[in-house]
């Protein structure tokens, strides 16, 4: 059985874990705490020497990093529809915004949580206004605003950064002005693959 290793406050594992229930995959629990990423003792390095998840090792293969380990359970799993906007580039780019915003709320999110003394305000800002551009972004989207935006890798992203920015505090009011954004978000928190990985632990 493959073995997926996750913490379970990782924005980019859980989109791992998700997507490896919609692939229909059980794999064996690989449930790090956040600390013991940052240890020597990381199981993962044994497998990825960044030590980094979502790291998925299935009998002699490695697969790292998020995107890699989607397309791997897309090809392993149960023919889930995952990437099909392949070429498609006004989809792609909606993947790249979406990895974007994620990826600035995860730095926003770790300078947040220093020591207040430590922390830069300028780099907060920084990253606090790019979230509110790429917010405005998603709330114009044709799909988010018709409701019909498929469940597919890019949107599974953007979800998970919402949750995440949710989850650390860092825009209180993004519904406010966004209807749209808000309501598609609400309506994937019903959906099973999601309940099934939320997020686990302390924040």
């Amino acid at each position: 059985m493959m073995k997926l290793f996750f913490s379970g406050t990782s924005p980019y594992a859980r989109i791992a874990r998700i997507a490896a229930s919609e692939c229909g995959i059980t794999h064996a629990g690989g449930h790090l705490a956040s600390a013991q990423l940052r240890t020597d003792d990381n199981p993962v390095l044994e497998y990825n020497c960044t030590g980094r998840v979502p790291t998925l090792v299935d009998s002699d293969t490695v697969v790292t990093e998020t995107r890699a380990v989607c397309r791997y359970l897309v090809n392993v799993g149960n023919g889930a529809k995952l990437f099909d906007y392949a070429g498609d580039w006004p989809a792609e780019r909606f993947e790249n915004t979406a990895m974007s915003f994620l990826d600035g709320c995860a730095l926003w999110a770790r300078e947040h949580r220093r020591d207040k003394a430590l922390q830069s305000d300028w780099l907060q800002g920084v990253e606090g206004k790019r979230a509110a551009r790429c917010l405005d972004w998603f709330e114009a989207d044709p799909g988010i605003q018709s409701g019909n935006a498929p469940w597919d890798f890019a949107h599974m992203i953007l979800f998970v950064a919402l949750d995440y920015q949710e989850l650390r505090g860092l825009i209180a009011d993004w519904r406010d002005g966004r209807p749209n954004l808000a309501q598609w978000h609400t309506a994937q928190l019903e959906r099973p693959s999601v309940v099934a990985n939320g997020n686990i632990g302390d924040p």
